[in-house]
């Protein structure tokens, strides 16, 4: 489900995803969402290393490389898309549950 926010942001960010969503004609919503989810697995896979993505750093780099020649083609780039964010998602639920033990303790 998706909900709406109101973000503020710099105009180079602005800048940043309009040129993204326009070059690979997707929503600015999308753009933010994809790179939320790439932050998010960054960071926690940079923060927990026992946290395993099925997403290797060359998977990544590959992915990037493609989509930035243009020759990603739209069902590539929607199964790309979803990948990132379910990733992300479980990404998520790792830190929430870690979160959770915690509290209990």
């Amino acid at each position: 489900m998706l909900k709406r926010y109101q973000v503020l942001l710099s105009d180079w960010i602005e800048d940043y995803i309009k040129v993204v969503a326009e070059k690979y004609d997707i929503s600015t919503s999308a753009v933010i969402r994809i790179h939320m989810g790439l932050a998010i697995i960054f960071v926690m896979t940079t923060l927990y290393p026992e946290y395993k993505q099925n997403f290797t750093d060359k998977e990544f780099q590959e992915l990037a490389k493609k989509a930035a020649k243009g020759k990603l083609d739209e069902v590539e780039a929607h199964n790309a898309m979803s990948r990132i964010l379910f990733e992300a998602r479980k990404a998520v639920e790792f830190r929430l549950a870690i979160d959770t033990k915690q509290k209990k303790k």
